[in-house]
Formats: structure tokens, sequence, C-alpha cells
């Protein structure tokens, strides 16, 4: 594990996508590796994830015990977005709820912290959970386009893999 001072710019790039190479993708490996301890915790049911400064140095992020792990995942990868892209504005933490946007109430309200940053942790999120190159290469290699298969494949949610493909998302009846 770096601790998080020492991790470069280029370290992290290099380290994110050696960790793009696998299916799924490690992400709790990847937050280690980056310095980033992931703890799962008791968190209210309306926020899915936050990522705060660790008292050691550096951050730390939570994960809501009690969302599935499809979540936990998407959660983990957003809050290492902000960590990538954001840690300047991170400061005493940023809590994002269920629609991963800026909780706007509570310990975690961070006003720095806008829509376009989340849009920019999600994305990243995203291209680091599901990346497109290695999509197309299965759907290539082994015929597979079904969303909600590579959505199993890669442990993320089917509503995710929709979206990163492209394709509308059809909940299924039971979901209605």
């Amino acid at each position: 594990m770096m601790t998080p001072d020492k991790v470069s710019p280029s370290q992290k790039l290099a380290l994110v996508n050696h960790f793009r190479r696998n299916v799924p993708v490690d992400v709790e490996g990847l937050a280690f590796a980056l310095g980033v301890p992931v703890h799962y915790s008791d968190l209210p049911d309306h926020i899915s994830g936050m990522i705060e400064p660790h008292p050691l140095g550096g951050f730390q992020i939570f994960v809501n015990r009690k969302h599935p792990t499809t979540r936990q995942r998407f959660t983990i990868a957003h809050e290492l977005g902000h960590y990538i892209n954001h840690a300047n504005l991170i400061g005493s933490g940023v809590g994002d709820d269920r629609a991963y946007r800026s909780a706007d109430t509570g310990r975690y309200k961070n006003t720095v912290i806008g829509p376009k940053q989340e849009t920019e942790a999600n994305r990243f999120a995203a291209t680091l959970l599901m990346p497109l190159e290695t999509i197309h290469a299965i759907q290539l290699r082994e015929g597979i386009n079904d969303p909600s298969v590579l959505a199993k494949r890669f442990e993320v949610s089917d509503h995710a893999m929709h979206i990163r493909m492209g394709v509308q998302y059809e909940p299924h009846p039971s979901f209605l």
C-alpha cells in the first residue's frame, strides 16, 4: 500500500489502468494500492458512501454496508473518482446520496463539490468498473451482447451496464 501523499498523478493513473485490466475490477484492491482505506459502515439509508480525510493523512472511504454489493462497488469507484480528480475540494469530507449527489445536509455537506464534480466522479466510476474496450473485446470474442449478462460478469448493476452500453434499460417486470 502506498501512502496517499506519496502517490504521484502518473502513479495513480498507472494503478488505475493496471486494475482496469481484470474483470471484475478489484476496486477495493485499487483503493488499498492508492493508500485509501475502505470501511463498511452503518450509514443512513439515503447515503451510499463518503470520503473524508484520514486522521493519519490522506483520505478514507466509508461505504454503506446495507447496500447491495454492486452499489458498494460503484460507490467505492465513485469516491475514488473524487480522490483522483477532486482531492483539493474534499475539505472535511463529501457524503454522496443514493443518486451520487453531494449530501446537502449534515456532517458531510460540501458546497464546493457540485453537479460537475459528481458527474466527473460517476464517469470515473463507470470507466473504471466497465472499460468499454473490455466490454467490446468480450462482445467480439465471446458474442455476449446482453447487458444483464455483462453486468453480472463485471459485478455492476444491470442499470449501470445498460447506461454504459447506451442501451435503454427495461427493468424486470418484478421491479415494477
